[in-house]
């Protein structure tokens, strides 16, 4: 290896100082300034590395062969290669690549950029791959099926490595972060999604995507500190709108119905809406939670139907899965009857009167009732009991009316677990339709009782007393004595008032029958003119 003479004397280390520092620091302070400031027309302080380095490469060969003269020269290319190298170095990061350390970190020089028309002419010179990124309704369409196609590369690309390596689309940074998210590095994938995010695209699901990384990653809390720092200074709808998604669950409920008041063609606010009242998401589910449900599924799918959902959205996938999730959800809802009849109401009569016995489909809090236009609601009070369902005292399911009471509409209010007052349900009263149908209800659940045998003094008698009872639901009694089918009317008096009929002198209750009788059959007619099953009856 050839040893190097070291200059020692005071001519050369002069020479060294003017050469070194004053002319090459100058000239690499300005030469670097200015090659940092034209990074986003070309990569000037690569080249210049290049240049020197390959300079001092030829200075040293011409030095170590004995041209002395040369050791300034010999410095100021080598430091030269030495500062230029480094800020190419320093130029590879994301957002220096672009435009430049210093722009990067002084705003001052990304200003000069601007105004050199140097930002304009990179612009230029990319136009072509930059064009989806314009805001305008025309270009949306075009935008949606650009990061389609990347998304759907996705899934081919990924076990292949399928990065994009220098990134300059929209679709490009969006591409990247779903790649580095499904393969797990989770820096490199939100560095992608902030790079996304400048575009300040219209589409919807790209910001749900990242919400639910950033959940993931930081919780609801962190997330929404997170989300809100990155589009705060976006003028767009669409992160103004999924701010709304990470809202407590009363806020974000209020502050979608608000959205989808001032842009009724938004399908997702629907779709996030019927979610609010879903079973999914509430766990238990009122009566009216469900009606709610119901009619934001509808409006979803009918925004949805006008072009309302796919404007929004780049993934197909994610497009099929909420209107599979929404018809599933509508069919279901729209399959029950009690979501429009909840209530309903049956009479039993008594000596004294009637009992309105009330069903609701539904756990509720407090029951009331009242004669429409006649009277003002009132409690039917507590049963005494705890609902489990509520953990309260449970309300009494039943009220009562005089014996004399006259035709009218009752109406039934009721407050459900959510504490909301649902009615009122308005039902006819008709005392002596009410009757008749009580009086069949109580027959065919006691049909056993119809007749019966009797031996008294010698003689067999044929009781229709219970029959005689609730007469004032039958038209017609015909029976046979061994007889399969009854051929013989019992005659008896018509009985047309409310309640339960009574039994006097003038009513029969029995008749006598031949000794030789076994059996007996009868079949009623009732007063709306349907008839019952023929029953037998042994002696």
């Amino acid at each position: 290896m050839m040893n190097l003479k070291i200059l020692t004397d005071a001519e050369a280390y002069q020479s060294l100082r003017r050469t070194s520092l004053t002319v090459g620091g100058s000239l690499c302070t300005v030469g670097g300034f200015v090659a940092d400031v034209l990074q986003p027309i070309a990569p000037f302080a690569y080249y210049l590395f290049l240049l020197f380095l390959a300079g001092f490469a030829v200075i040293l060969l011409l030095f170590l062969r004995g041209n002395r003269n040369l050791l300034g020269a010999l410095v100021l290319s080598g430091l030269a290669s030495g500062i230029f190298g480094l800020l190419s170095l320093l130029q590879l990061g994301d957002e220096s690549q672009e435009s430049g350390v210093l722009a990067t970190a002084v705003p001052a020089v990304a200003s000069l950029q601007q105004t050199l028309g140097i930002i304009d002419q990179k612009l230029d010179d990319i136009k072509e791959d930059t064009e989806t990124i314009k805001a305008s309704t025309a270009r949306l369409e075009e935008n949606s099926e650009s990061m389609m196609a990347s998304l759907n590369a996705i899934r081919e690309d990924i076990g292949k490595g399928g990065l994009i390596a220098r990134p300059k689309s929209p679709e490009d940074h969006y591409h990247n972060a779903r790649v580095n998210e499904l393969s797990g590095d989770y820096s490199a994938a939100r560095r992608s999604y902030l790079e996304y995010f400048r575009s300040d695209q219209q589409m919807l699901d790209p910001h749900l995507r990242f919400i639910s990384f950033l959940k993931v990653q930081e919780g609801t809390a962190g997330a929404r500190e997170t989300y809100n720092a990155v589009t705060h200074a976006s003028n767009s709808p669409i992160p103004a709108y999924a701010r709304l998604l990470l809202r407590d669950p009363g806020q974000r409920a209020e502050g979608l119905r608000r959205y989808l008041e001032e842009h009724p063609e938004f399908a997702p606010a629907a779709y996030h809406l019927s979610l609010e009242y879903s079973e999914r998401r509430l766990g238990s589910q009122t009566l009216s939670d469900k009606r709610q449900e119901l009619a934001y599924l509808k409006s979803f799918q009918q925004i949805d139907a006008e072009g309302g959902l796919l404007r929004y959205m780049v993934d197909q996938g994610l497009v099929r899965e909420w209107r599979e999730d929404a018809e599933a959800r509508r069919l279901s809802l729209e399959g029950s009857a009690l979501l429009e009849n909840p209530v309903s109401l049956s009479w039993m009569s008594h000596n004294t009167g009637w009992n309105g016995n009330i069903q609701i489909s539904e756990p509720a809090q407090e029951i009331q009732w009242n004669i429409k236009g006649k009277s003002k609601p009132v409690s039917t009070g507590s049963s005494g009991y705890t609902d489990p369902a509520t953990g309260k005292p449970a309300p009494r399911t039943f009220f009562s009316l005089p014996k004399n009471q006259k035709d009218g509409i009752i109406e039934i209010r009721y407050t459900d677990l959510s504490g909301a007052q649902q009615g009122p349900f308005e039902f006819k009263f008709e005392p002596k339709r009410e009757s008749e149908d009580v009086g069949r209800r109580t027959l065919e659940m006691t049909e056993t009782a119809w007749l019966g045998f009797r031996d008294y003094n010698g003689q067999v008698l044929l009781y229709f007393s219970h029959l005689m009872t609730y007469r004032g639901a039958i038209k017609n009694i015909e029976y046979g004595l061994n007889r399969d089918t009854p051929n013989k009317t019992f005659k008896f008096p018509a009985w047309n008032k409310p309640g339960i009929a009574t039994i006097d002198a003038s009513t029969p209750a029995y008749i006598k029958v031949n000794r030789n009788t076994t059996y007996a059959t009868v079949q009623l007619t009732y007063k709306n003119g349907d008839k019952s099953p023929i029953v037998r009856f042994d002696r």
